[in-house]
């Protein structure tokens, strides 16, 4: 049976100032650094407790075989990601991270019962930061 979810492609304009951005600022540690093909590297990145990764990956031809495929991931940069991430102390996160220069929103509460943030990566692709409402 399936075990967990391995991870989910991110894709961005600079491999190296995404490392950078998500080591640095977010915290998280490099899960994986591959070459492979001609330059071609595999980058996943998570923090440092999670099993789930994200990978890094600028849209080229030899990954990506067509015009309509590199176009497709281009556009993706920059845009929502559907990805979030869960924080236990939000208010503190935020407030780490808005002193580290990352682009976020201050922290609203949710009709869900959480509470919110949405933060951005050196290339805009924006994530959700949230903290879940206390357990009943």
């Amino acid at each position: 049976m399936i075990k967990t979810i391995g991870g989910t492609i991110v894709y961005v304009s600079n491999q190296n100032k995404a490392v950078e951005f998500y080591t640095q600022k977010l915290g998280f540690e490099v899960k994986s650094d591959m070459q492979f093909g001609n330059n071609l590297r595999w980058i996943e990145v998570a923090p440092k407790e999670s099993n789930s990764t994200l990978s890094l990956v600028e849209p080229n031809r030899e990954l990506l075989k067509t015009d309509e495929e590199i176009n497709r991931a281009k556009m993706k940069i920059g845009t929502d990601t559907d990805v979030w991430f869960y924080s236990n102390d939000i208010e503190s996160t935020y407030e780490e991270l808005k002193d580290k220069g990352v682009n976020l929103t201050k922290p609203e509460r949710q009709d869900w019962g959480g509470t919110m943030s949405i933060l951005k990566d050196q290339d805009g692709n924006s994530f959700g930061l949230i903290s879940a409402p206390p357990s009943q």
